[in-house]
């Protein structure tokens, strides 16, 4: 039972990062510096965002 606690917990901290990223970006404020603060990688950030991954 506690993975299952840990697993949804994990994926409230995502949602939560996504969310943050997402108004980030709404601010101007640059990819890498999201991917920085909410400790993803830049390629999940530009994924959140609907940017081509290149």
């Amino acid at each position: 039972m506690c993975e299952v606690a840990e697993k949804i917990y994990e994926q409230g901290e995502m949602e939560k990062a996504r969310k943050i990223a997402l108004n980030m970006h709404k601010d101007g404020i640059p990819e890498d510096l999201i991917a920085k603060y909410v400790n993803v990688s830049i390629d999940l950030v530009k994924k959140w965002l609907g940017l081509s991954i290149a």
